[in-house]
């Protein structure tokens, strides 16, 4: 009966072993898979963030609401909100992922967050640091 309980005991310290680095090696991929989908965004101040947003094969994107967007924005900025719908507006505009996009918002969380998506979806991302309240801040000039 001690041989049967001991090994019992014995399978389930292996089980539940095995359950653990299992959990731990989960835990670590999703780590790794973060820090990859971060490896690809790259937060810039506003003249870096300028310099960027001028030369080719980047594609300026403003994440802010319709309204937000027409009360100023960035020249060359297209608008697809940050929102539920994002996926499908986004997939919708067709931008290739050989394409290095660069995003804003009115401060920086919401284009933050836009960007995390779009780096998981296997794209590079530069995100404007401060948003637009940087850019204008700086003197920079924005379109109606």
């Amino acid at each position: 009966m001690i041989k049967k309980v001991s090994a019992f005991a014995a399978a389930l310290m292996l089980l539940f072993g095995v359950q653990a680095q299992s959990t731990k090696t989960q835990v670590r991929q999703r780590a790794e898979g973060s820090q990859s989908a971060q490896a690809q965004i790259e937060t810039l101040p506003v003249e870096a963030f300028a310099k960027r947003i001028a030369s080719k094969g980047v594609v300026l994107v403003d994440v802010r609401s319709a309204k937000e967007f027409a009360d100023g924005h960035l020249k060359g900025a297209t608008n697809i909100v940050w929102g539920d719908d994002f996926e499908r507006q986004w997939n919708a505009v067709g931008i290739g992922k050989q394409t290095t996009v660069a995003l804003y918002c009115r401060g920086g969380r919401r284009s933050k967050a836009a960007a995390e998506a779009l780096a998981k979806m296997g794209y590079k991302v530069v995100n404007l640091d401060g948003g637009i309240m940087a850019w204008r801040k700086a003197g920079k000039p924005v379109a109606k």
